[in-house]
């Protein structure tokens, strides 16, 4: 395999790895959560993870890669673990925050094999490289509702926006990655380069 396919497949893998925590650590959020609108927004975000984690473990696939153990591992099964614990979406934020700083020397080499695989992506594989950049807008979009509930919830913020919607441009994004050709089955087209 050369260099430039295994800095992808490596960076899909650690983005892969990633998502999947994300979305257990934000069900497992919303699970204890009794306000019905914060356990929507992180049953909205926890899916969205979920599903990327899912789309970058094709992407892996169809690159000729495996989805596998990732640099991150050790370390996010240590934050779930701290993380899931905790109760109220100030204090959980609050958690988070502290647990990426405390952790982001460890983590540094991950972050780093998730730039050089992005970076990559960019210069040789332009479908792949799309692909990174749409899930990266709707991350944003994830971080942009947690960022408001968590304004609201500590006095230092608005109330905008209610749930962490994606953009119609990009749901329109989605639902063109997946359109079928009659008699073409549907994982072909999802993974389509």
């Amino acid at each position: 395999m050369d260099t430039a396919r295994a800095a992808i497949l490596d960076g899909l893998n650690v983005f892969r790895a990633l998502e999947a925590w994300g979305a257990r650590l934000y069900a497992g959020w919303a699970a204890a959560e009794p306000d019905e609108g914060l356990r929507a927004g992180h049953l909205v975000i926890a899916e969205r993870e979920a599903n990327h984690a899912r789309v970058l473990a094709e992407r892996i696939r169809v690159l000729g890669g495996a989805p596998g153990p990732a640099c991150v591992d050790d370390v996010l099964a240590a934050q779930l673990a701290e993380l899931g614990e905790v109760r109220g979406l100030v204090a959980q934020l609050d958690a988070l925050k502290a647990c990426t700083a405390r952790d982001a020397a460890r983590l540094e080499p991950c972050n780093r094999a998730l730039a050089r695989g992005f970076e990559t992506a960019r210069a040789t594989d332009p479908e792949t490289y799309r692909l990174w950049a749409e899930l990266y807008s709707e991350e944003k979009v994830s971080a942009a509702w947690y960022r408001a509930r968590y304004g609201e919830l500590s006095g230092k913020g608005m109330r905008e926006p209610r749930l962490p919607v994606l953009a119609p441009e990009q749901v329109v994004r989605r639902a063109e990655r997946v359109t079928v050709a009659a008699g073409e089955p549907v994982a072909c087209a999802l993974t389509a380069s």
